[in-house]
C-alpha cells in the first residue's frame, strides 16, 4: 500500500513471483525468454487489409526506423531462419490467437528452451526449430 495514495493498493500475481523467486535462484537474476522479432497480431481486420491468407497468427514486419527491424541480428528468430513477412501460426503446437498470444506463449517458456515454429511462407506451411534467447 502506498501510504498517501488513498487506499490504493498494488498485487503482483503470486505465481509471477514464483517465477521471479526460482530465477534468482537458479540464474541470480531474473530472466525473460526472447525470439527477437516485431510483430503484429493478425485479426480478421488485418487478414482483409493485407490480403493474408489466414486471420490467426502474427505477421513479423519491420517498423517505420531505421532501427526497427522485423528479425534482431543475433537472436533465436535469426538462428531458427525466420523472415520479414512469415507469418507464425503455432508456437510449440498452440495456435497463435486473440486467446493466445505469442507474448503469453514466449513467458512460459525459459531462455534455453527448444521450441517449434509453425510458420506460413509464401503459402507454404513449415515448422522451424529454435532455442529461446535472453532478453537484455
Amino acid at each position: 500500500m502506498a501510504q498517501q495514495a488513498e487506499n490504493i493498493g498494488f498485487a503482483i500475481p503470486v505465481n509471477k513471483v514464483k517465477k521471479d523467486i526460482s530465477d534468482i535462484k537458479t540464474y541470480g537474476k531474473i530472466v525473460y525468454p526472447y525470439l527477437g522479432i516485431r510483430y503484429v497480431p493478425i485479426t480478421k481486420a488485418i487478414a482483409e487489409e493485407n490480403n493474408l491468407p489466414v486471420d490467426y497468427g502474427v505477421l513479423i514486419i519491420k517498423g517505420e526506423g531505421a532501427d526497427e527491424v522485423a528479425i534482431a541480428l543475433g537472436s533465436a528468430a535469426e538462428r531458427a531462419g525466420l523472415k520479414q513477412g512469415d507469418i507464425i501460426l503455432e508456437f510449440n503446437g498452440i495456435k497463435i490467437d486473440q486467446k493466445n498470444t505469442l507474448a503469453k506463449l514466449i513467458l512460459k517458456y525459459k531462455p534455453g528452451d527448444a521450441i517449434a515454429l509453425k510458420i506460413l511462407r509464401d503459402n507454404q506451411e513449415m515448422t522451424l526449430s529454435a532455442i529461446l534467447g535472453e532478453w537484455e
